[in-house]
């Protein structure tokens, strides 16, 4: 059957999007060390913003036990903080691939500062329409990546097939609390996604259920919001203080659209939050030892138990 590729309006949104915000994210959010794009896992005893997107990364990685040797592909990569750090940390070999030609490009170029060439590569690709062999990675990370899919379902049988038999699928994103909302609570929700360049986010139910079609056994979801929180907050706080002088930057034409709705999105989340529209969840699924798994077969999702503390 013939693979969908994500359509030329989505695709272009997503790499504007992402090409366009650099510069917010490099002057408030990740740090050289880090590059992560994502929000951040505040346990007790966190100091500090970069200190938390570690977090979230051990935290993710707690649920797929990467070993050495193994293959992961890191499905939306960003500028590869995530696969630099997989890399060093667990000694696995890394894919990443992104829809921005721009995000590759940085991505092999930290890499290569970091001496990393021979463990972490970088593709531009569509990770629902990849070139992968059948049965090519040991893991499939996406860490909020998967949210800018129109097509969720699509992107989780993409990930089963390039799966080895017995390899995982984990996803850290974020995750509606119902369908439908309210419609002034789904105009909500819809205006700071889209000035993310994220159509909709599935309830967990959804991913969970996108999952078990495809073939997935052994699917947990973590809701993971209590340790999100500090993260989106601090986010709002930040916007909510640059927001007045951004503002005049733009009616003055010195800022971009693609950077003035990244602020608007920013104080957005919050105001949704508020309104417990949204949840930040780790879900995880295996795919059979058996190749030849059918596709179907729906499974109940299982109820994780809390996570150790990644420190």
């Amino acid at each position: 059957m013939a693979k969908t590729q994500t359509d030329a309006a989505t695709r272009k949104a997503v790499v504007d999007y992402y090409d366009g915000s650099w510069f917010d994210y490099r002057l408030i959010w990740l740090n050289g060390d880090n590059l992560g794009k994502h929000f951040g896992y505040w346990e007790p005893g966190t100091k500090s913003q970069a200190e938390s997107l570690i977090n979230m990364n051990r935290q993710t990685a707690l649920r797929v036990d990467p070993k050495p040797g193994q293959r992961v592909l890191d499905a939306g990569c960003g500028v590869g903080g995530s696969s630099m750090w997989l890399a060093r940390n667990f000694g696995v070999d890394t894919v990443g691939i992104s829809i921005s030609a721009k995000e590759v490009e940085r991505a092999r170029k930290y890499t290569a500062k970091r001496g990393l060439q021979g463990q972490c590569t970088f593709d531009q690709q569509d990770y629902i329409n990849t070139n992968f062999p059948d049965n090519s990675f040991d893991i499939v990370w996406a860490q909020e990546s998967s949210c800018h899919s129109p097509h969720k379902d699509l992107f989780v049988k993409e990930a089963f097939r390039v799966l080895k038999p017995g390899g995982k699928l984990v996803l850290e994103d974020w995750y509606r609390t119902d369908r439908p909302f309210h419609p002034a609570d789904e105009k909500l929700i819809h205006h700071f996604l889209g000035c993310w360049a994220i159509p909709d986010i599935p309830t967990q139910q959804e991913i969970t259920g996108y999952m078990a079609d495809s073939g997935f056994t052994g699917i947990q979801f973590d809701d993971v919001t209590p340790y999100m929180l500090r993260s989106a907050r601090h986010l709002y706080l930040i916007t909510a203080w640059l927001y007045p002088g951004a503002f005049l930057l733009r009616w003055m034409r010195l800022r971009t659209k693609v950077l003035h709705d990244n602020l608007r999105a920013a104080r957005g989340q919050w105001r949704a939050h508020v309104r417990g529209l949204w949840i930040g969840g780790i879900v995880v699924a295996q795919k059979p030892e058996q190749s030849d798994a059918p596709l179907g077969g729906r499974a109940p999702a299982e109820s994780a138990p809390e996570p150790a503390s990644a420190n």
